[in-house]
C-alpha cells in the first residue's frame, strides 16, 4: 500500500491506495419513494421552427400502511421548451 500526501486549498489529508477496500451499503432499511426520469427530444414544428420536447416520467411509491390501491403511482408529463 503506498501514500501520498495531497493538498487542495484547505484539504490535506493522505490519499491510500487500497484498491482492495469495498464498501459497504445496507440496502435493507432503504424504501425507494419516487424515480423522475427527463429525456429532452429536438423537433422541428410546422413553421420550421427548432423546438425541444421535455418529457418526464415520474414514479412515486407509497408505504404498505398508506392503504393505497395504485402502487407504484406513475405520471407523464410533456412541454416544449
Amino acid at each position: 500500500m503506498s501514500h501520498e500526501s495531497y493538498t487542495l486549498g484547505q484539504y490535506t489529508g493522505i490519499v491510500q491506495d487500497d484498491y482492495k477496500q469495498q464498501l459497504k451499503f445496507d440496502f435493507g432499511e432503504k424504501r425507494k419513494i419516487k424515480e423522475t426520469v427527463t429525456s429532452y427530444y429536438e423537433e422541428t414544428d410546422s413553421e420550421g421552427k427548432r423546438r425541444i420536447h421535455k418529457e418526464t416520467k415520474e414514479t412515486k411509491w407509497f408505504g404498505k400502511s398508506s392503504g393505497s390501491k395504485h402502487n407504484p403511482t406513475i405520471s407523464h408529463h410533456s412541454e416544449y421548451l
